[in-house]
């Protein structure tokens, strides 16, 4: 869950817009969640660590909650700067936790490093014409050293064991950005969406080797599903690069007539969602997964339905203007996040 909630709290960075923000504010709450049963199973040092990266997501969530309101907007850029300094420093001490190890103190570099990175693109991102291009690929190499380094934490906690937890941990990651790349705009987010096909595809193979022959079945449906969803991030990158970057009020606006590119993304991401969907289906009947696992399965089902809404509305039946398809693509997300939990602790139980 801190995995999950330190990811989405970086879109903010990746696209613009309200759902943006809205899909940070989740990440919020959810890494807090999270860090609130992490604080329990470490060390000294690493609860301290934890106790400071708590007091800095609850910095960040105020100022991403008021970054709406125009009025008090440099109070928001305060908090989630201080957000950012106790970040920082609770890394370092989480760096010292001997429940980690040595894999885990890695993993807190990453993360140190992903701070560095972050603010280097917030930099850049003010500066004209430039900031347009260079500040989102800043956000997406924090991502992926946040990605990086809270899964080698994660090994360096649970260690190493027969059945391959972690790999589970890399398809929520993958799937969280490519969800979350529908709830965001702009050439970056469709970056990071192939960046999360990538992640999902590695975490899939670990995966495969888990379950029983009826699991393995599906996840070679999901696969299939993996490469054509390569094909319509690549596609929704051609139609992101030849629009204009849009304002935080165009956003609730009446959206502009789909282009020809925005049409072939959203038909290739339906195909892509709908193959998935009946991959998860199949999923379900694996045994390995149990009662609790199969519950998490179900909501990955519905979340793929909720995504193929989230498309029609985007490129073929644009209506509502952002708010339609930015609230059922932030429902899907969090659907993907408890479904892939659930089967995450039905795995871990069986270790």
């Amino acid at each position: 869950m801190v995995l999950t909630g330190c990811l989405l709290t970086t879109f903010n960075n990746v696209g613009w817009g309200w759902v943006s923000t809205l899909v940070t504010i989740v990440g919020f709450i959810v890494f807090i969640i999270g860090l609130n049963n992490f604080k329990k199973e470490l060390d000294q040092p690493g609860q301290s660590a934890i106790r400071l990266l708590f007091i800095a997501a609850i910095l960040g969530l105020a100022g991403a909650a008021i970054a709406w309101i125009p009025i008090i907007g440099l109070l928001s850029m305060i908090l989630l700067l201080a957000a950012f300094v106790i970040q920082i420093i609770g890394y370092v001490k989480l760096k010292g936790s001997e429940t980690i190890g040595k894999e885990g103190a890695s993993g807190a570099t990453l993360l140190l490093v992903s701070m560095i990175v972050l603010v280097a693109g917030g930099l850049f991102g003010i500066i004209p014409v430039i900031g347009r291009f260079a500040g989102p690929l800043f956000a997406i190499g924090g991502l992926a050293l946040i990605v990086f380094g809270w899964l080698k934490v994660q090994k360096g906690f649970i260690g190493e064991t027969q059945i391959d937890v972690q790999s589970v941990s890399y398809i929520l990651a993958g799937a969280l950005m490519q969800l979350g790349s529908s709830a965001v705009s702009g050439w970056a987010a469709s970056l990071t969406s192939v960046f999360g096909f990538i992640l999902f595809f590695m975490g899939l193979n670990g995966f495969k080797n888990t379950v029983d022959e009826v699991g393995k079945k599906a996840v070679q449906v999901i696969l299939i599903a993996v490469f054509i969803g390569i094909g319509a991030s690549v596609v929704d990158f051609i139609a992101a690069v030849t629009k204009p970057t849009p304002s935080v009020f165009e956003a609730f606006a009446a959206p502009a007539k789909p282009t020809i590119f925005d049409t072939i993304a959203s038909v290739v991401f339906i195909v892509a969602f709908v193959v998935k969907l009946i991959g998860f289906i199949m999923l379900k009947g694996s045994e390995m997964l149990g009662e609790k696992g199969k519950s998490g399965v179900t909501l990955l089902i519905v979340s793929m339905g909720l995504a193929v809404l989230t498309s029609v509305f985007i490129g073929l039946l644009p209506i509502g203007g952002g708010i339609v398809s930015g609230l059922l693509s932030i429902a899907s997300l969090l659907l993907v996040v408890f479904g892939w939990l659930k089967i995450q602790e039905a795995l871990a139980e069986k270790v």
